[in-house]
């Protein structure tokens, strides 16, 4: 038997639901409330582990989390010293949290879409580019780089809806923007059901995600989607290529500036809008018939992701 003594509530977490905690215990795992029973202390964040290493330098400690900036270790273990203990990771970098590009956020894949056609698509209303994002322009501030390579996009994506803002091109919803630019402030009770409908006005989204990693894929290309919009998207150096086929989404690693995008834009006709969206539904509603073929186990996590939290306790306490 294994206890998890959680530092925090890990809301959002496969250790915040009661199935995920059936499930563990199923396994021999359970989850204590009593630090001084605890066998590992879980924690989304470093910082709070730290008076626990403290106090209890005996336990063992792992750090969990799905959100790429809570955490930017790239290796699955923070050494301690002679008296603070050791801190496992599992997080964006460390291979065994993001397991797919549908892990996490393929929840948002919740029903069938029908392709396009003539009867349901009549032309353009306008070319005009949806941004839904919060302003993040301080490049020294958001960069994350790891062997050299760039991992950040919140950066790229303001300087590029900031463009195209100035050129009329793009609609700008979020927070923290200067000036008013922004038409609607984002996040909030109610935001998820207002986002889609906010895209539905829409043709082109600009749903970059936050950090360029493997198998991160959030709910922005899957929401744009669902919504209607053709995602621009960022493809290079992850793996959506292996849901996605070439030429589907507009990725934005083909171009070389935002002024290409625009022009791209304007460009476009119906027939290949329409086969572009086309083979980005294609994708959605494979996703949408594979989670219900595999039957996920809850919205917040599949078994798989589990399986690897299970063998992780089980290496830390060995």
């Amino acid at each position: 038997m294994i206890k998890i003594f959680k530092v925090e509530p890990m809301t959002y977490t496969p250790f915040s639901t009661e199935q995920a905690a059936e499930f563990l215990k199923s396994q021999g795992i359970v989850i204590t409330n009593n630090p001084k029973e605890g066998d590992v202390f879980v924690s989304c964040y470093l910082r709070r582990l730290l008076p626990f290493r403290t106090i209890y330098p005996a336990k063992k400690y792992l750090l969990w989390t799905h959100e790429p900036r809570f955490n930017t270790n790239f290796t699955n273990k923070i050494n301690g010293n002679l008296w603070l203990p050791d801190v496992h990771i599992m997080n964006a970098y460390t291979g065994d949290i993001y397991l797919n590009n549908y892990t996490r956020y393929g929840r948002v894949v919740n029903r069938r879409l029908e392709l396009l056609n003539p009867t349901n698509f009549s032309g353009f209303k306008n070319k005009k580019i949806a941004a839904l994002m919060l302003y993040r322009n301080n490049r020294r501030r958001w960069s994350l780089q790891r062997e050299g390579q760039e991992l950040d996009l919140c950066y790229l994506r303001t300087r590029i809806a900031l463009e195209g803002y100035k050129l009329n091109k793009v609609d700008i919803y979020g927070e923290g923007w200067p000036d008013q630019i922004s038409l609607e402030q984002s996040r909030g009770s109610g935001w998820r059901r207002r986002k889609l409908e906010i895209l539905e006005n829409y043709h082109f989204n600009l749903c970059f995600e936050n950090t360029n990693i493997d198998y991160y894929c959030s709910e922005k290309i899957w929401d744009s989607i669902n919504a209607g919009c053709l995602p621009i998207y960022y493809g290079k150096n992850n793996k959506i290529y292996e849901e996605f086929p070439k030429n589907s989404f507009i990725d934005y690693a083909e171009l070389k500036t935002p002024a290409e995008l625009f022009e791209y834009v304007e460009k476009i006709d119906d027939d290949e809008f329409c086969d572009r969206l086309n083979l980005c539904i294609e994708t959605f509603n494979k996703i949408y018939e594979k989670r219900k073929l595999e039957k996920y186990y809850d919205k917040n996590f599949d078994r798989d992701l589990l399986q690897k939290i299970i063998t992780k306790l089980e290496q830390i306490v060995d």
